[in-house]
């Protein structure tokens, strides 16, 4: 077990078996202080499938598209999946030990293990608590990362419980002005 590090262009994942467009941003809103940045997957080779208790569901293939968001001054990370009739698959959303900025064309994380996970349809849902406790034992994290972590994890899910629509909303609408500003770019 280890901490993973993972960069919104998601280097190192279907490099070899895929085609996709990226684009990215600095975006400074009353809503958001981060970067935004999407994913187009154009030619998937081997489609990627997860497996949850309730069903497996698609994540990746081809023309599916993801949309990105990582906040600055803040410990968390949203992946959002969509099909390719742009129907939302799922949002993800990784806690992190620390976002990082170095390229903020193309930003980085820490995974701290924990997971909120907002289906297309159905209950909010986290993930991977046993996870998170393992890392804490095998001390890959310290006991005020594990406390983050569960609290980052509590207050995510409130707010999406208070405001869900309105977030699934927002993030529609950041991944037309996404789409938008990457189909100009060609």
């Amino acid at each position: 077990m280890k901490i993973k590090k993972q960069d919104m262009k998601i280097t190192g994942f279907l490099d070899d078996t895929s085609i996709k467009k990226f684009h990215s941003k600095v975006v400074e809103t009353d809503a958001l202080k981060g970067v935004v940045g999407i994913i187009k997957w154009l030619d998937v080779k081997e489609k990627v499938e997860v497996h949850y208790n309730f069903k497996d569901e698609v994540i990746v293939d081809s023309n599916y598209t993801w949309i990105q968001v990582a906040p600055f001054d803040s410990n968390y990370w949203i992946k959002a999946m969509y099909d390719e009739n742009n129907n939302l698959v799922e949002i993800y959303i990784d806690v992190t030990k620390e976002n990082h900025f170095d390229d903020i064309t193309n930003p980085s994380y820490e995974d701290l293990f924990l997971d909120v996970v907002v289906p297309s349809k159905g209950h909010i849902y986290q993930m991977d608590d046993v996870e998170l406790m393992r890392a804490y034992n095998e001390k890959l994290i310290s006991e005020k990362e594990y406390k983050m972590a569960k609290v980052v994890c509590k207050k995510l899910i409130q707010f999406l419980n208070e405001h869900h629509q309105e977030f699934l909303d927002f993030m529609r609408k950041l991944k037309q002005e996404l789409e938008f500003e990457l189909n100009q770019k060609q």
